[in-house]
């Protein structure tokens, strides 16, 4: 006989088949009324025509949202204290008797489904949230807002929880989940403006408060929270998967979900640094030390700067140059100029080094920036000196350990090591995000030529265009002309001494103006001059610096209400990256420092408060527990660190095993196979013991997870190993010991073959 979820899902799908025939009965109907539409037009009257264009409209419109909609159509249900029940949908269906199939979300008659809670339960019962793949109902989860009205209803999913503890004997039981109810209500419901403070431990349900605090607020205040955004960060993508769940209608544009290491546009990040590089990378030095490196000399930048004028050799050697890059350091800091937008500072600069190196006093200077100013050479030196930057081909000079400006060669070393990898860390993306802000944008990109040959452009344009390189044409008027890179007009004309068809000699009138130009050549080739005409083109003994390319940079972007899931384990360079998108906006920080890992979790939420830029909140705690069963959580809390108040759980049973063993291994395998598999079963030990437990952990339904990347999960059946190696991996390791025994929600086995240690001090 199928279990209880299976019969429930099959009753759904049921409904929902009913739905999506319906659907294409409606698509049917309005395809055949945008035929006769244009039907009613053959007679002729402007009437017909102004009918037929109604009609048209109609029938186009429904046909549009019909499509756009399909995908999860249905994704909610109502039941009432009254019998009554009905489905939410992504729009609003009408059955053949036209009596309502399928409810708007957006009609008032869905509005229980966002703002019902178990302190105002607005007569529903069972609030049902249908997880649909297309047209197919893959999982239901339940909410049950009044317990005692739910008679034969079945309930699902953490619901099922809830009930289970309201229908227990006993009044004190009753009274404990009535304050559950009572305590994630005024969380939900609690004031927009300024920041909520949401703090509880682990099996609170301070996740699930979260993400229905975005929903009320949305319905609440749509048109202020969907018009600016709401964005909650989490701490993995394991909270992408939740969000699906808890949010499935609030529309594409008004909730977006970032794990931290996802804040960056284009960077999706998973791999966590070591500590102690993590250290270096969120701390409140950081900023500083990517201002120095900023600065620096890109990696392959001209050494040298060399140029002939009025017969005169100029010439820069790398320390001139070193100096001219701290003048314009200097000068863009004293005035505001972010690195991206200081060439023109950069160049000022520079003729002045030159200006400083001409002989003579007849020279005028403001003659000498103009023509020097303006020359390829020049302009192609500034380009490589001083190009264009993005924040990761800055970060990605850490690497070189000798441009590491941080204390220690230990720390230097550890930082650049960080940096060979092939991916970013989630500390690299906070880094990201402040050069970002730091470099500011680049010029804006030229607009692309038309594709084909030179040839082909000559024919479609009516003028010259610039060309990459230099090059030597033969025009019947003007004869042989050299063009450089960048200019349309000529800067040499050979005049009438030499030949139309003397080709040699004007190749060597050609290098003779190059030479003087800074530039020897050892060769020709063919090409095209600015006209799309045939030409010959120098190679040259030292190539001209490559073209710089354009790229974009994320500016970032700014919400109505943020809201921060795991807020405890934020460095203070995370802060910095979810403080420029909440300038202007309201807060709610969920969290529980008895889970802070990161060797730079705030102290207190003080401490948090400021490094967002804030200073005072009103704050909410969850002090029930409701998913770890009170013998696992009691045993946990030996690792809480001191001074944190321990979350009172109220739910009886949970099954706890230590068992200390010679031989670990063996241990291990008897586990796993003695391990249910009616339930979801994971083995969690220390990141550097995976590798090797993965040969012992050979159910497919059992899960290895590293103990760095559990939190936020939870299981059925958990199997700890060796806790002392968890706690010996990490600064905080008696708060990731802590974090591991409390994601078993039934049993709990803990083996080890070293001493259990001792809780923190």
């Amino acid at each position: 006989m199928p279990d209880a979820r299976t019969q429930e899902i099959a009753g759904e799908q049921t409904f929902v088949d009913r739905v999506y025939a319906r659907v294409e009965v409606v698509r049917a109907q309005s395809r055949e009324l945008a035929r006769e539409g244009h039907s009613r037009a053959a007679a002729g009257p402007v009437g017909a025509l102004v009918e037929r264009d109604a009609m048209v409209r109609h029938a186009a419109s429904r046909l549009r949202a019909l499509d756009a909609e399909e995908e999860g159509l249905v994704f909610g249900r109502l039941d009432f204290d009254d019998g009554e029940n009905y489905h939410i949908g992504r729009l609003g269906l009408r059955d053949s008797d036209r009596e309502p199939l399928l409810i708007d979300w957006r009609a008032p008659a869905a509005a229980a489904f966002y703002r019902a809670t178990p302190g105002e339960p607005m007569g529903v019962v069972r609030r049902r949230v249908l997880i649909c793949r297309g047209p197919k109902v893959v999982d239901l989860d339940d909410d049950m807002l009044s317990p005692d009205d739910a008679g034969e209803l079945a309930v699902l999913g953490e619901g099922a929880l809830l009930a289970a503890l309201r229908r227990a004997r006993g009044p004190h039981m009753r009274d404990i989940v009535t304050t559950i109810a009572r305590e994630q209500d005024e969380a939900i419901r609690a004031p927009a403006r300024g920041v909520t403070l949401i703090t509880g431990g682990p099996g609170t349900g301070k996740t699930q408060v979260a993400l229905h605090r975005a929903a009320y607020l949305l319905y609440t205040d749509r048109s202020r929270f969907a018009g600016g955004g709401v964005l909650v960060v989490g701490p993995s993508t394991v909270f992408t998967t939740y969000i699906g769940r808890v949010l499935p209608a609030l529309g594409e544009d008004s909730v977006h979900l970032r794990a931290v290491g996802e804040m960056v546009s284009g960077v999706r990040a998973v791999r966590r640094d070591a500590a102690e590089v993590a250290a270096i990378k969120g701390g409140e030095r950081m900023p500083a030390l990517l201002a120095d490196l900023m600065w620096q000399t890109p990696p392959g930048a001209p050494l040298r700067l060399r140029l002939v004028y009025a017969g005169q050799v100029l010439t820069l050697p790398s320390d001139e140059l070193a100096r001219a890059r701290r003048a314009v350091r200097e000068h863009a800091e004293a005035t505001g100029t972010r690195p991206n937008a200081a060439r023109p500072v950069a160049a000022a600069v520079l003729l002045d080094s030159l200006w400083s190196r001409v002989d003579g006093a007849d020279f005028d200077r403001d003659l000498f920036d103009d023509e020097v100013g303006d020359r390829p050479e020049f302009r192609r030196f500034l380009a490589a000196w001083w190009p264009r930057l993005t924040p990761d081909r800055v970060l990605a000079w850490l690497a070189d350990r000798e441009r590491v400006p941080t204390g220690g060669a230990a720390a230097a070393g550890a930082l650049a090591a960080s940096y060979r990898h092939p991916d970013w860390s989630v500390d690299d993306v906070p880094l990201l995000d402040e050069l970002a802000g730091l470099l500011g944008e680049p010029p804006t990109a030229p607009a692309e030529r038309p594709a084909g040959t030179a040839s082909r452009l000559r024919e479609l344009t009516s003028g010259p265009t610039l060309i990459d390189w230099f090059a030597l044409g033969c025009a019947l008027r003007d004869g042989w002309t050299l063009f450089a890179p960048g200019l349309a007009t000529p800067i040499a004309l050979a005049g009438p001494g030499i030949d139309n068809d003397a080709v040699t000699a004007a190749q060597r009138w050609a290098e003779g103006v190059l030479l003087g130009e800074g530039h020897r050549v050892v060769g020709w080739g063919d090409g095209f001059d600015p006209y799309g005409e045939e030409a010959y083109v120098p190679v040259l003994a030292e190539p001209l610096p490559a073209a710089e390319q354009e790229e974009e940079v994320d500016e970032g972007e700014t919400y109505a209400h943020v809201i921060l899931d795991e807020a405890q384990d934020l460095s203070p360079m995370e802060c910095r990256m979810i403080a420029r998108r909440a300038r202007y906006a309201s807060m709610t920080v969920v969290g529980d420092l008895g889970q802070a890992t990161h060797p730079l979790a705030a102290a207190g939420w003080p401490d948090l408060l400021a490094r967002l830029g804030r200073r005072d909140a009103r704050t909410l705690e969850l002090r029930t527990g409701y998913r770890v069963p009170r013998t696992i959580a009691e045993f946990a809390t030996r690792y809480l660190t001191p001074g944190i108040a321990a979350t009172q759980s109220y739910r009886d049973g949970g099954d706890l095993r230590v068992r200390a063993a010679s031989d670990l291994d063996a241990e291990v395998r008897r586990a796993v196979a003695r391990a249910p598999r009616d339930g979801s079963v994971a083995v969690i030990a220390a990141d550097h013991a995976i590798e090797r437990l993965a040969g012992l952990v050979t159910r497919d339904d059992v899960s290895l997870v590293p103990a760095s990347l559990v939190k936020g999960l939870e299981f059925d059946h958990v199997i700890v190993v060796e806790p002392a190696d968890i706690v010996d991996a990490e600064p905080r390791g008696h708060s990731r010991l802590y974090v591991v025994l409390t994601r078993a929600v039934g049993a709990l086995v803990v083996l080890h073959r070293r001493p259990l240690p001792d809780g923190p001090r």
